[in-house]
């Protein structure tokens, strides 16, 4: 029903969420590893070493609940520059198989 009421919006919010809509694949992968660097990258400046992510995490270690809501905000505003550029080539190709990206 959401979706219905909001067809055709226009503006800043329903711009910014229609461009990640016409990329999904590719801010679903482009996040992944945007994320998982993010993580080494915490994990190393909080513990001094990422060696743990693979096993244990040490006690005390991760974010909360509102660290992890600006880590999220984080990442979209990230990506989405780079989710704007690859809808754009979506846009400008013909062939095919890039709907399927």
């Amino acid at each position: 029903m959401l979706v219905a009421v909001s067809d055709g919006a226009q503006g800043i919010i329903a711009g910014w969420i229609t461009t990640f809509g016409r990329v999904p694949l590719f801010y679903y992968l482009a996040h992944i590893y945007l994320l998982h660097a993010s993580a080494i990258v915490f994990a190393q400046i909080t513990t001094g070493s990422a060696g743990f992510a693979a096993s244990h995490k040490p006690d005390g270690y991760g974010l909360s609940l509102a660290g992890i809501y600006t880590v999220w905000l984080a990442v979209v505003i990230l990506l989405y520059p780079l989710c704007s550029w690859f809808a754009a080539v979506k846009r400008r190709r013909t062939e095919w198989w890039w709907s399927y990206l």
